[in-house]
Order: C-alpha cells, then sequence, then structure tokens
C-alpha cells in the first residue's frame, strides 16, 4: 500500500567518499572522489569551521559527506573539479608555528 505521490521512492544513501589530505608546507591539498556527481551539487564548509571541512554533494540517488579535521587554521585557496575528482587547496593561515 502507498501513500501520496510517492512512486517507489528509496531514502537516498549516505556514502562517506574516499579523501586523501597532503601536507605541502604553506598549503594543504584534498582530494575527495565524487563520483556520478555534478560540480554544481557540491557544497563546501569552511566558512564556520575554520580547522575542519565539511564536504557534502548529492543527487537523486545518493549523497557523499565527509568532515576532514584539519591540523591548523586554513583559508580557501582554490578549488578544482574534475572526472569526479575534487580538489581542494586551503592555505595555512599561521604555518610557522606548525
Amino acid at each position: 500500500m502507498r501513500t501520496g505521490n510517492s512512486k517507489n521512492t528509496r531514502p537516498i544513501k549516505t556514502i562517506e567518499p574516499a579523501t586523501t589530505l597532503f601536507d605541502k608546507g604553506k598549503f594543504l591539498r584534498i582530494l575527495t572522489e565524487l563520483p556520478g556527481i555534478a560540480e554544481e551539487k557540491i557544497k563546501i564548509d569552511l566558512e564556520n569551521h575554520p580547522t575542519s571541512v565539511i564536504i557534502v554533494a548529492s543527487d537523486t540517488v545518493k549523497q557523499y559527506k565527509k568532515v576532514i579535521t584539519l591540523p591548523c587554521k586554513v583559508r580557501f585557496s582554490k578549488k578544482r573539479f574534475s572526472d569526479g575528482v575534487l580538489e581542494l587547496t586551503l592555505e595555512k593561515t599561521n604555518p610557522d608555528t606548525l
């Protein structure tokens, strides 16, 4: 028995994407695999959390969510998305203290 206008909808599955963090001296580089997601569906939250990054990407079938704890405070430097891989470059705000 169905109710309303639902058409056998399933809840969206949340997936923790494969992520790699590289320390490049003055910068941190993050690679996150988001296959099958369009770039405009990716949200990056760095503003409210200076020592963590939250990446959320979703479509009608799946949702990717990753919280990455960073070793220091950073500011956004650059973003690139190609072939399902999100690359973030973050500048350390005080690299001399590490």
